[in-house]
């Protein structure tokens, strides 16, 4: 094979080039991703029994809202962190899986900024099946002592 234009190691390393030019011009918000420790405390488990209010399975994470009784009897609404959609599909959790009413029991840990927000680890569902929710690698992998609401 001759070393034409079309063929030419050069015309390799110029479309490496760009292509390598083109990943670094990206704005580091479209790379990055933020870790558990950025926005929830490892020291501070919870523990949330409520009914279902609201599901959201988008990427890159997937949140779960729920109405939950504080300490004094008030509703607070709790918003939980999930992992992606298609990792929950392959532990069984799927939209047919839980249903905005059903009450389920979410174990995690607390947000950092003091709010009704959680990583969650676990939910257990009405029929009494546990299914792992998290899937952050520097998360802790489970909820010792949580703190009930």
């Amino acid at each position: 094979m001759k070393n034409t234009p079309a063929h030419s190691p050069y015309k390799a390393i110029s479309i490496m080039a760009i292509a390598f030019a083109a990943l670094t011009a990206l704005p580091p918000a479209a790379l990055a991703h933020h870790a558990f420790a950025a926005e929830f405390d490892g020291t501070k488990p919870v523990e949330v029994k409520g009914v279902i209010t609201k599901i959201t399975l988008t990427n890159p994470h997937s949140w779960i809202y729920v109405d939950a009784k504080d300490a004094s009897g008030k509703i607070v609404n709790w918003g939980f962190e999930f992992g992606a959609p298609f990792a929950l599909a392959q532990k069984g959790l799927t939209r047919s899986t839980v249903a905005v009413g059903s009450e389920v029991t979410l174990k995690g840990f607390l947000s950092k900024n003091g709010q009704a927000f959680g990583y969650s680890t676990h939910i257990t569902l009405p029929d009494g099946r546990t299914i792992q929710t998290g899937g952050a690698p520097d998360a802790p992998v489970d909820a010792a002592e949580p703190v009930k609401n």
